[in-house]
This record gives C-alpha cells, sequence and structure tokens, in this order.
C-alpha cells in the first residue's frame, strides 16, 4: 500500500498587488522566504544586521513593485553607526541582491546595551537614497531623505510624505532565524481632478485611511511570515469590511548580475600597476560584495586581459 503525503502549499517570494475597495487604496503584499535565505546565507551576517537587511530587501520590493519601469531599482541606506550600508535592488523582472557593511567592534558595543536596536541605535545619522535607472539612454530618477524615525519603513514614509505628495503607509517585518522578511504597503493616489499639493504642505488624512492603517498596523508577524497562509485569507483579514481585490502576483528571486566578464572590464579601466599593487599570493582575487563569488586573476590571466586592452 502506498501512502499519499500531501505537501502544504507555501505563498512566499512574491508581490501580491491588490486593492481596498472601500477608500480606492492601492496595495502591495510582500512575502521572501527561500529567495531572502539564499542571499543572507552567502554572508553569515549577526542577526541585527540580517534583520535589517532582510527589512532593506522587503521594502525595496514594495516600492519598485509599485513603479512602472524597466531597468533596476535601487535602494541604499547610509549611515555614520555600527552599520554603515544597506543595499538591495531589483530589476524589473524579479530579480534581487542585497548585501551589509557594518563595523563588528561597534555593533559588538551597541549590542552589548540593546538586544533589540532601533535603526538610529545601528546606523545614527545619515540618508536613504531611492534610484530608477532604466539604461544609458534614460535620465536616472533618484529622491533621497534622511534616516528618520525608527525604522526603515518610517524613513519611506517620511520621504513621500515631504517629496511625492502621496499617503503611504507600510508595515515591515523580518525574522532572522527562519530568514523571512515581508512587507504590507498602502498608497492613497490623489484623484485626477485634486489639485495639485504644494511640496511641504501637510496631506490631509481622511478617516477612511487612517482606518485602512489601523488595521493594517495590526497585523502580527506570524501571519505576515505564514508562508503557508494564502495573501488572499490574510488581506479578507485586514479589509474585509472595505472589500478587497487581488490582480496578478508577481514572482521574484534572488540573482546576483556579475559576471567574469563585467568583473574584467572593471579591471581593464584601471591602469596596468594599480592592479598590480592589488596582489596577494601571486594573484588578484575581486570579490562581488552581493553574492561573494571570488573571480581570481593570476599574473597570467592579467597578462592576456592587459594584452587585449592594448591591441
Amino acid at each position: 500500500m502506498t501512502e499519499t503525503v500531501t505537501q502544504t502549499p507555501t505563498f512566499t517570494d512574491s508581490v501580491q498587488h491588490f486593492q481596498v475597495e472601500g477608500p480606492g487604496l492601492r496595495g502591495r503584499m510582500v512575502r521572501i522566504g527561500p529567495a531572502l535565505g539564499q542571499a543572507l546565507d552567502a554572508h553569515g551576517y549577526p542577526d541585527a544586521v540580517a534583520r535589517l537587511l532582510g527589512e532593506t530587501v522587503a521594502v525595496t520590493v514594495a516600492l519598485a513593485s509599485a513603479l512602472k519601469y524597466d531597468g533596476v531599482f535601487t535602494l541604499q541606506a547610509i549611515g555614520d553607526g555600527a552599520v554603515q550600508t544597506l543595499m538591495a535592488d531589483i530589476t524589473s523582472d524579479g530579480a534581487f541582491r542585497c548585501y551589509a557593511r557594518f563595523d563588528d567592534d561597534k555593533l559588538d558595543e551597541v549590542l552589548k546595551n540593546d538586544a533589540d536596536p532601533s535603526l538610529p541605535r545601528l546606523m545614527g545619522a545619515g540618508h536613504l537614497a531611492f534610484t530608477v535607472d532604466q539604461g544609458a539612454d534614460t535620465e536616472r530618477y533618484q529622491g533621497i531623505t534622511e534616516l528618520t524615525g525608527s525604522t526603515l519603513a518610517d524613513c519611506a514614509h517620511h520621504y513621500f510624505r515631504q517629496s511625492e505628495q502621496l499617503q503611504t503607509a507600510m508595515v515591515v517585518m523580518c525574522d532572522p532565524d527562519v530568514r523571512s522578511a515581508g512587507a504590507i504597503m498602502l498608497q492613497q493616489l490623489p484623484e485626477e481632478n485634486e489639485r495639485p499639493v504644494d511640496l511641504g504642505e501637510e496631506v490631509e488624512e481622511s478617516e477612511e485611511w487612517r482606518r485602512a492603517v489601523i488595521l493594517m498596523s495590526s497585523l502580527k508577524s506570524s501571519e505576515l511570515l505564514d508562508d503557508t497562509l494564502p495573501p488572499s485569507d490574510l488581506l479578507f483579514r485586514l479589509f474585509h469590511e472595505d472589500g478587497v481585490r487581488l490582480f496578478d502576483a508577481n514572482h521574484i528571486r534572488n540573482q546576483c548580475r556579475c559576471s567574469e566578464q563585467k568583473v574584467r572590464g572593471t579591471l581593464k579601466s584601471f591602469p596596468r600597476h594599480e592592479i598590480d599593487a592589488m596582489h596577494e599570493d601571486g594573484v588578484v582575487t575581486v570579490t562581488c560584495e552581493f553574492c561573494m563569488v571570488d573571480y581570481v586573476f593570476d599574473g597570467a590571466a592579467l597578462d592576456t586581459l592587459f594584452a587585449e586592452t592594448d591591441t
């Protein structure tokens, strides 16, 4: 007799587009599991850094999914604290990558006094930059905001409130122990006949908007990061009173864009004597910060490389 094993379906590594019908809100639900684990496991980050980077990826995916672009969307946070850099980018076809830079000694000092430090405690003063790059023949779009608030979601709220004049709210969570992260973002776009809002002017919040944000904020980590809970069920729990409509979901994956050809091109852009100064044990090693793959060039390989430059 053959025993039939039924596998529980998983709902992860995807972006679910939705709309809250009553107040007319646009939404995105992001849930990342195995793809995030693949990205983090290449580095072995401490939990505090892994949590921040997982949140960075979730925010990046949520923001990029709300844009129409053909290229690469990048989010980069720069600070003067224990964690100096958080970076994630995602292509328009759903391939993301990420990395973090931090100071071990400073991080240990922070964690001695606070087991669950906030963003300001970890990153200090700095800024958050959003960039959309659609290729050499198009103008790059970039938005910058200060690291304001206790979370990356707070920084995104501040940017949209001050620069884009869009009502935007976001809940972001990451559990580094199980290598999963998630986000839900709501946006209320202005009506077509609504007058333009001057930069710096406070955007009026409707009662419907406030109620939707309160409902979204009631979300628990055990719900958002539960990859066996269908997005349709979770969104219905939150917004069933106003009605929620689901659209197609987009799948995302961890995929670096580095290659030997790109590394060769970078090396060839420097004078040979500068590359020779990088020799260690007779070879030059270039390590990708995103995927940690090593590209190794010995003397013969460099001779061939620079001979190509001279021809």
